[in-house]
């Protein structure tokens, strides 16, 4: 009888605790993506701490990282990205599903463009062989036009 209880005992804990496990790897955010353009890899996110800590350590190699945010320090996602060579090529186009946008471009100078609701930003990063370029991009709020984006707090 003991040994009954002891086996149904271990069962539940192994079946139950099974599932407590799977349901928290369901309801954990998936984890930002590599995408492509023009097979330049890009990855894009930040949309709270545990995507921030991730993209982090996904983005090591990467040598531009670019920011957006209001001038108040509230993160804006869904930001239009642009980025283009020295002879005016398009290089890169998507849009940041966050507030940080990782790329790896091949050294050089770049126009790169940010755009949100209706307000573009241009910065000039010149991209070595190695380290990493941040830019900065910051709206007026006051400024911007259209509807509402998704802000996300730093």
């Amino acid at each position: 009888m003991k040994k009954n209880l002891i086996a149904v005992t271990g069962l539940c804990v192994f079946v139950f605790g099974g599932g407590a496990l799977s349901s928290a790897a369901v309801l954990a955010p998936p984890l930002p993506h590599v995408q492509t353009y023009k097979e330049i890899p890009y990855l894009s996110g930040g949309v709270g701490l545990d995507e921030r800590k991730a993209l982090r350590s996904m983005t090591k190699g990467d040598n531009l990282k670019l920011s957006f945010a209001l001038k108040n320090r509230d993160y804006l996602s869904d930001v239009e990205v642009v980025i283009t060579d020295n002879k005016g090529n398009k290089v890169m186009e998507a849009v940041s599903e966050g507030p940080w946008f990782f790329t790896k471009l091949p050294a050089g100078e770049y126009t790169d463009r940010a755009t949100t609701m209706g307000e573009t930003l241009q910065q000039v990063a010149h991209m070595t062989s190695r380290g990493q370029t941040q830019l900065y991009f910051s709206w007026n709020e006051s400024t911007l036009r259209g509807p509402g984006r998704s802000l996300t707090r730093k």
